[in-house]
């Protein structure tokens, strides 16, 4: 147990991150990571801080007085550097309630920590905090038609738009709630489908490049109709009734209680568990849905995975050529109309104006035809009648003279 340590705490929701300082080390050590990568492991190291009761340049002195110490110790008495201290933390996280994932969470944090000082942590040979039971990970396996159930399911519309951007676009819950308007305006607004999605993700930095297909738009365009006029910078999805952006947890709860309307998802799926048909199942059914027809690395693509240097310039294609890609599989994703069928549909709808209005023409132009001869033969008896008349007052002339 390391000098300094506090009794365990009833519950994690008590524990004092805020109040913890991390040393100079530990804060350059952060200075090099991504924002969203700094922030986790900013609250997994206050955690082991907490625990230490000291600086944590103090356990990199530890690790190193330690291994000095070996040098000149019998191979019997030689000690694993930093490993009383990791056994002891993850006994303490342990009692204080932290989930499994956690405590891996803050080991790795941990290990990287050391690591960027150059002094290693070995976990091979400790015991760690065992993974989620598989059973509590699950993901639903959707069909179209159960994922048109959900749909069905949600009570407004910036849900249902929301559930059909995340099957469609294969983007994280969190890259969706960052969506802004104008990373779909210029499309959106010009009618074109699919529509391309662009940004970069937060917690990579990977520029996004994917599209949602007709029936996501159609949800999409019917949710932000009641918000207009919008913003560049106004939150692709909102809190209802304000401009404020949509929290995960709110999404994370949206779900997990349509899911309970749902008959093939079963009671006991929900208890104690991860929502079995939560957001991430519907990302992971972008990827299975096409998994063995689209190309693997194109699907990584779209996801916004990292798939490196020389495989993302193989996929460095105009946009159109890519949206027809898309196109091409749409159908795999779409519950109720493709890009395709939408546009076909339009498109008939305007040639149906068209041959309306021509017939409509044609109609008025033998109307006036009609009127024209009728004119013409009404023209005629009146000259005809003129002509009578001046025939008429000659002979009548002639007979007075």
């Amino acid at each position: 147990m390391a000098e300094g340590y506090l009794t365990a705490m009833p519950n994690t929701s008590k524990f004092p991150a805020k109040d913890v300082n991390l040393d100079e080390t530990a804060t350059r050590f952060l200075e090099t990571k991504k924002p969203s990568t700094a922030k986790a492991y900013k609250v997994a190291l206050r955690r082991f801080n907490y625990y230490y009761a000291k600086p944590l340049a103090e356990f990199i002195r530890q690790i190193e007085q330690e291994t000095e110490q070996n040098k000149n110790r019998s191979l019997a008495e030689r000690i694993r550097p930093g490993e009383a201290t990791t056994r002891g933390y993850i006994k303490w996280l342990e009692e204080a309630g932290f989930a499994p994932k956690s405590a891996r969470q803050s080991l790795a944090a941990l290990q990287n920590y050391l690591k960027y000082y150059g002094v290693t942590l070995s976990l091979e040979f400790i015991q760690l905090p065992p993974n989620r039971p598989l059973q509590q990970n699950d993901k639903h396996e959707w069909t179209l038609n159960q994922v048109k159930q959900l749909v069905d399911a949600c009570e407004y519309l910036r849900d249902k738009a929301l559930v059909l951007t995340a099957f469609q676009s294969g983007l994280s819950l969190g890259d969706i709630l960052k969506l802004n308007y104008r990373d779909i305006k210029r499309e959106y607004e010009a009618g074109t489908l699919p529509v391309a999605i662009s940004g970069y993700r937060e917690k990579t930095g990977v520029q996004i490049r994917t599209f949602i297909g007709a029936d996501a738009v159609r949800y999409l365009r019917l949710y932000l109709k009641s918000r207009e006029p919008l913003k560049d910078n106004a939150p692709l999805f909102t809190k209802l009734g304000t401009e404020k952006r949509l929290p995960r947890n709110a999404v994370c709860v949206m779900l997990r209680r349509y899911a309970e309307k749902l008959n093939f998802i079963y009671e006991e799926d929900l208890e104690n568990s991860f929502n079995p048909a939560r957001a991430h199942s519907l990302r992971a059914a972008f990827r299975s849905r096409l998994t063995g027809k689209m190309d693997g690395q194109l699907i990584e693509f779209l996801m916004g995975h990292e798939i490196g240097q020389e495989k993302s310039t193989y996929i460095n294609i105009p946009l159109d050529e890519l949206r027809e890609i898309y196109a091409n599989y749409e159908h795999l994703l779409s519950v109720e109309r493709t890009s395709r069928d939408e546009l076909a549909a339009l498109s008939d709808s305007a040639q149906g104006i068209s041959k309306a209005a021509f017939q409509n023409l044609a109609e008025r132009v033998g109307q006036v035809e009609a009127e024209n001869a009728e004119l013409r033969a009404q023209l005629e008896e009146v000259q005809t009648w003129i002509r009578e008349r001046e025939r008429y007052e000659k002979t009548r002339e002639k007979m007075v003279a």
